[in-house]
């Protein structure tokens, strides 16, 4: 999808209602190290407000202009504020063992999962849920070139050390979703 479109998506209220961090990095943002966390694809910029409120020094990443004008509409004064950088998870402009987290949710490009991993340093944590290829059985149809197939989230995090890993159909809203979660630290 060309950036234009993803413009367009946060323009029209595509990505609305969701202000709350992930469940999942609810769940686990403690286990991340104090230090810079690196948010990947971050959209509206829910989950590096929520880290940068709990004292995280953040960096947000995303290709859409309308995404980031959002999230920095949505700083609270006075607190710990994210950085945000707009640019292409296809060129990560972060530092090989930089980051005390990664967080990436509902994006995936394979060819850089590596890189991902590689940005932690060690005793970092890596937070990552996005959707399985199961997806398009229960919902509308999604480019499977995005889509896990069953236990590959795991397998591109097989040096960590697991926190926690879940594949499960879950409900949001009243909408099914059929997701991969890994939680995971470095060696």
């Amino acid at each position: 999808m060309e950036t234009v479109d993803w413009d367009r998506r946060y323009r029209e209220g595509f990505y609305d209602g969701a202000k709350e961090a992930h469940p999942l990095l609810q769940r686990f943002w403690h286990t991340i190290p104090r230090g810079n966390v690196v948010d990947i694809a971050m959209g509206n910029g829910r989950n590096a407000l929520f880290l940068a409120e709990k004292g995280y020094a953040v960096c947000g990443l995303d290709r859409s202009s309308e995404a980031l004008k959002i999230a920095r509409e949505t700083i609270v004064e006075g607190g710990q504020n994210p950085f945000f950088i707009l640019g292409d998870a296809n060129n990560l402009p972060f530092r090989a063992c930089s980051a005390s987290g990664v967080i990436v949710f509902y994006f995936l490009l394979r060819n850089i999962m590596e890189e991902i991993v590689g940005l932690l340093r060690k005793g970092g944590v890596i937070v990552y849920e996005t959707f399985l290829k199961r997806q398009n059985a229960i919902d509308r149809h999604r480019n499977p070139d995005f889509l896990l197939e069953d236990g590959e989230l795991f397998s591109y995090f097989k040096n960590l050390e697991t926190v926690f890993y879940e594949e499960t159909i879950a409900d949001f809203d009243g909408k099914k979703r059929a997701i991969a979660k890994y939680v995971g630290s470095k060696k």
